[in-house]
């Protein structure tokens, strides 16, 4: 009785085994499938992916920072705030999930639970600028000056050419942006602006499948905004300080200049391109887009372009958006991305993208 006992423990253990091996696979597929759909600017999409992962396992590796991290380039902070809690109660605090907390927090507007959350980030490693530009706002909020231009000066160290501008207006030192090597495509072509031919249409009506990216709202905002064009500056106190350079006569910082540079793409849609002097830089490839949406208003996007005109770097900015429904953001990020600009002797130039949307 007692072998009988064993050996049907045994074939019961082996079934479950085998029975679980294929759920497994399913779920891995699943999230390496969240994972290219993400690397292609799919965020909705992506979410949809991980919200299955997570829903057989909740643990299963890295979905819930994942699906965090994807949240939050959708603008939905609250959802992507409790995904990082989640993961940091499940697995333990990382420097990525303190870095997205911070950062969800930041744009929530709560500046002590955002520099907290922040501040461990950094203490565990993580080299994202956007970090130390974060820290470095608050910080000059709060007119903690000192560790204000510690954290402007540890941004440019990583890059950012936005900390260097303010590093040199706040603490009056000069700190260089490393150049970065970029390969050059020399298969690539260029295009003229009106090449483009294919159209990729948003449906207002799409939303998540997950709830609590649907809940942070669409609009942000309501109100008309005064029309600009190529020869209008962002405010009238724009400033040009001249770029800085190294001792071999190199450009490394960029103007601080906010001309504008104007875009009509259709009646719909018009395109605003400036800050560090991307409103002078000329255009040589830009994608075909088309918006529909319910309602008027803005998207803006910050790029960081490099050497070569590509755009490497790409977030929604909330801050000067005023709406925020999650095709729009989607779309917004993944477009800005595909723009290609001339060359220039800036390693990076980072700036923004406003996308004028009038609603139909």
């Amino acid at each position: 009785m007692k072998r009988l006992t064993f050996l049907w423990v045994l074939f019961a253990g082996l079934a479950m085994g085998l029975q679980a091996q294929p759920l497994d696979e399913e779920i891995g597929f699943k999230l390496v499938k969240a994972e290219y759909l993400i690397n292609t600017e799919r965020f909705e999409d992506a979410i949809k992916e991980l919200n299955a992962v997570i829903l057989e396992n909740p643990n299963y590796k890295n979905a819930l920072l994942l699906r965090a991290e994807t949240k939050y380039k959708l603008a939905a902070y609250k959802g992507a705030k409790n995904d990082a809690m989640e993961y940091i109660t499940s697995h333990g605090i990382t420097a990525k999930a303190a870095s997205i907390l911070g950062k969800s927090e930041f744009a929530m507007g709560n500046d002590d639970p955002a520099l907290n959350s922040l501040t461990a980030a950094t203490s565990l490693g993580e080299s994202d600028f956007r970090i130390y530009e974060i820290k470095a706002e608050i910080l000059e909020r709060k007119n903690q000056k000192i560790s204000a231009c510690e954290a402007w000066q540890a941004a440019a160290r990583l890059g950012s050419t936005k900390a260097a501008i303010n590093a040199r207006k706040l603490c009056g030192t000069k700190t260089e942006v490393p150049v970065q090597q970029v390969p050059v495509n020399n298969d690539a072509t260029h295009t003229d602006d009106n090449d483009a031919t294919h159209h990729e249409e948003v449906n207002p009506g799409t939303v998540s499948a997950d709830t609590s990216v649907v809940a942070e709202g669409e609009v942000i905002s309501e109100g008309s905004h005064e029309a600009t064009d190529s020869t209008k500056t962002e405010n009238a106190e724009n400033q040009t300080s001249g770029g800085q350079t190294n001792d071999g006569g190199d450009l490394l910082i960029p103007d601080e200049d906010n001309t504008i540079n104007s875009i009509v793409i259709d009646e719909e849609l018009t395109l605003e391109l400036f800050g560090q002097g991307l409103g002078k830089r000329r255009v040589l490839e830009r994608p075909s887009i088309l918006i529909l949406a319910e309602k008027d208003g803005l998207v803006t996007v910050e790029i960081c372009v490099n050497a070569e005109g590509r755009v490497d770097y790409a977030e929604f900015v909330a801050s000067k958006s005023t709406l925020s429904q999650n095709s729009l953001v989607s779309l917004a990020i993944r477009k800005a991305k595909e723009f290609w600009f001339e060359d220039s002797d800036y390693p990076k130039q980072c700036g923004f993208i406003r996308f004028k949307i009038k609603g139909s």
